[in-house]
């Protein structure tokens, strides 16, 4: 996955403008850090293929770059056919991959198709909104559907200045467009921010990028007019407020009391949350400073196991 030639690159920004050079070569390091010898075999240990070899659809999303191949990787793992519908944002990239998959190994059993009919099972990624189609469509069959999400991160403001550097990784890697990316921030009761807005200037260049830009003055715009109270670091926008979702180019945070005010928020949010990341000792599955995009070969979206759900088909 590291040696992407360079036209295949320019094809996929020319086919979707957020896949800049860098974002794809980020995703395209992650993944050859992810896919050693030694963590395939970790993550395969008690991993048996199928005997009977069944159809799997993929309906892949396309919102950063290659955000599909984890799943085609365990249907391919569990023995079975993938029957991929590629995201339009993402058909560069993902082609990349697939014909590189069956030059690695031949048998693999692919099809790239816009037509899941006879397909035995489903593993669909879209939003809120297709969900209830995917869900009313191939309601008779195993199916696995993720809606929107995104991620936190907890603060207990005894954060190292490396970890606050870390975080605007979280944020703003991929123009914080993937699940796991953070925007939304719990900070402790009289939290200084301008820790954070120091970090975040390592990513002041991102406000060049025309979409993104785009993004920013327009929510900014709203926001004015408004009157609606916000802090701009020239890049990004700054809400006080408990919203989890925000759009491209705003962040939203809030303050809490007690552990148990964060416990709660989570709880509460859970469906809606992908990735936690802190060091708060309360919080269960959380993740480290920096690592939201780079997830392991065992991490799986929404916490379910793919593999798990291909060996009951």
């Amino acid at each position: 996955m590291n040696n992407m030639p360079a036209e295949i690159m320019y094809g996929a920004q020319i086919k979707n403008q957020w896949f800049t050079p860098a974002n794809i070569k980020f995703a395209a390091e992650s993944w050859h850090k992810a896919l050693q010898m030694y963590d395939i075999e970790n993550w395969l240990k008690d991993n048996h293929a199928s005997s009977r070899a069944k159809k799997v659809g993929i309906i892949m999303a396309g919102n950063i770059p290659m955000v599909g191949l984890h799943d085609l990787l365990c249907v391919l793992a569990a023995g079975h056919h993938a029957m991929v519908k590629l995201s339009g944002q993402d058909e560069v990239l993902m082609r990349w991959a697939i014909e590189n998959l069956k030059k690695t190994n031949p048998s693999f059993e692919i099809t790239i198709t816009d037509s899941l009919k006879d397909i035995d099972a489903l593993i669909a990624t879209g939003s809120n909104n297709s969900s209830r189609y995917f869900e009313y469509y191939f309601k008779d069959i195993p199916i696995i559907i993720r809606k929107n999400r995104t991620s936190i991160a907890v603060l207990n403001g005894l954060e190292t200045e490396k970890e606050l550097f870390a975080l605007a990784d979280d944020i703003f890697t991929h123009f914080g467009l993937g699940c796991r990316n953070v925007t939304h921030l719990l900070l402790p009761k009289n939290f200084e921010l301008k820790p954070l807005y120091d970090a975040y200037d390592k990513y002041i260049d991102i406000v060049h990028h025309n979409k993104y830009y785009n993004n920013y003055m327009y929510h900014k715009s709203i926001l004015l007019m408004n009157l609606t109270k916000h802090y701009d670091n020239g890049f990004m926008l700054f809400q006080n407020k408990t919203d989890l979702h925000t759009p491209i180019s705003t962040l939203n945070y809030h303050f809490y009391n007690s552990e148990n005010e964060v416990l709660d928020y989570i709880a509460e949010n859970e469906a809606d949350i992908q990735c936690v990341v802190s060091k708060m000792p309360a919080i269960s599955h959380k993740i480290d400073f920096g690592n939201t995009q780079l997830p392991s070969l065992n991490d799986y979206a929404d916490n379910v196991n793919v593999l798990n759900f291909l060996k009951e088909i």
